[in-house]
């Protein structure tokens, strides 16, 4: 390969004011014209659109709104299908039902009696969320801050109404529980 290739690039020669750095020289080309044009599609499409956008009504605001107002209707159908009264109350095969329930996902925090131990006492006449069967229902299905997690999901309307029906069965007592404003825990032994 002994001889000079002939070439077909167009020799630029050096102009005075020219900025070189690392050999790398400026061109003095034109921007193409496909560029200047979506540049400038780009000014009118926002010279159109924020007006629209300031001016139309429309909003993430707004949107949030309808969604949430949405969202809520939907819940109330959900909640009005729900009995407000336990449609298990005195169902003796629902309360044995409960009572299983009971056993395996309430007793831990609540105890076998009822009493309270991380959960508040259900024996006791002070209950925080509320005593009718809709509130007690909520409190399961959904949760209460600080402890009561949501149990909706994993039992279902049936297993939430049959411990509810079990939970009217336990022994009450007059005496304040964990849980309840003017609870005083017991002093222990040798303490």
């Amino acid at each position: 390969m002994g001889g000079s290739a002939v070439s077909d690039e167009i020799v630029e020669y050096p102009r005075r004011d020219d900025a070189e750095r690392d050999g790398i020289g400026e061109e003095d080309n034109p921007i193409p014209f496909w560029f200047n044009a979506t540049f400038g599609l780009t000014i009118v499409f926002a010279l159109v659109y924020m007006p629209y956008y300031i001016l139309g009504g429309w909003s993430s605001a707004g949107q949030y709104a309808s969604e949430s107002e949405q969202l809520e209707a939907t819940f109330a159908a959900v909640r009005s299908e729900r009995p407000s009264t336990n449609p298990l109350r005195g169902d003796d095969g629902a309360i044995a039902a409960g009572e299983q329930v009971w056993a395996t996902t309430c007793v831990a925090c609540h105890l076998q009696d009822g009493r309270g131990l991380v959960g508040p006492s259900l024996i006791d006449p002070y209950w925080k969320y509320g005593t009718t069967d809709e509130e007690l229902f909520l409190t399961i299905s959904e949760g209460r801050p600080a402890g009561m997690p949501p149990w909706g999901s994993t039992l279902g309307t049936e297993k939430i109404w049959q411990v509810l029906a079990y939970i009217e069965t336990l022994a009450k007592t007059e005496e304040p529980g964990i849980g309840a404003p003017d609870y005083v825990p017991p002093v222990p032994p040798g303490g």
